[in-house]
């Protein structure tokens, strides 16, 4: 396959509990076994879609795209799962599925339902790109993000490896705020992830973890410009950042 494929948005981005998914239609013809490949190499994964809304989302978008394609189901020992390696309870057949190996799911564009193929037939695909993390705009405190976050999402953003860091980034820039609450708390003399992360990863300013901050200095954020953390008042009000 061609290591630069053209590929058409074809989907806005939606919410999915605690996770975003854009998807991509990439117009080259291949395998399922190396569409796969190619979408875990250059985006996340072959396109899920997991429960009725993603799934009714899904179908009714990217049924206007030009061709079949493949989507991230297969079989197993009679089994069909996705992509990720998870068992599919959801899903919507044009005809009676079968209970056989090596059939692959695609996406008939006409009927706008799933069909099967043997997964060495050639089809277009959907790829996806999943974000763990979404930005708040509106302004608290941060025990207010604390719980808007595990109301309306997972947690308040753990900031725990570099590769999160790096995920988080493109959100926390779009902030009106110049800094934006994470899921950092300092408290009985330590600083932690409230969501249990460990504290091996750091990026504070000047390499300088706070010690023994001010009582009102005991919640982490991260400054949009320096793109580090630093200790502010928790009593300020900021945007912030959800998993």
């Amino acid at each position: 396959m061609k290591t630069t494929l053209t590929l058409l948005l074809i989907m806005e981005l939606y919410g999915l509990s605690s996770c975003l998914k854009q998807h991509f239609f990439v117009k080259e013809m291949a395998p399922w076994d190396s569409a796969n490949n190619y979408c875990k190499t250059y985006f996340h994964d072959l396109s899920t879609f997991t429960n009725e809304k993603e799934e009714q989302s899904f179908l009714k978008d990217a049924a206007h795209q030009p061709s079949d394609a493949w989507v991230g189901l297969y079989t197993e020992s009679g089994i069909w799962k996705w992509s990720g390696g998870e068992n599919a309870t959801q899903i919507s057949w044009d005809i009676n599925q079968p209970g056989i190996n090596n059939i692959c799911a695609f996406l008939c564009k006409y009927h706008k339902t799933l069909h099967y193929a043997e997964c060495t037939d050639k089809y277009a695909f959907f790829c996806m790109n999943v974000s763990e993390f979404v930005l708040v705009h509106q302004k608290e405190t941060w025990e207010g993000a604390l719980e808007y976050c595990r109301t309306h999402y997972n947690d308040l953003a753990s900031l725990s490896t570099k590769k999160r860091m790096d995920s988080a980034l493109p959100e926390i820039t779009q902030a009106e705020t110049e800094y934006v609450w994470t899921g950092l708390r300092f408290l009985a003399g330590d600083w932690f992830w409230v969501s249990g992360d460990d504290l091996n990863y750091t990026a504070w300013y000047q390499n300088e973890q706070p010690q023994c901050p001010a009582r009102e200095l005991r919640c982490g954020a991260l400054d949009k410009q320096t793109k580090l953390w630093t200790h502010r008042n928790c009593e300020e009000k900021l945007s912030f950042v959800c998993q």
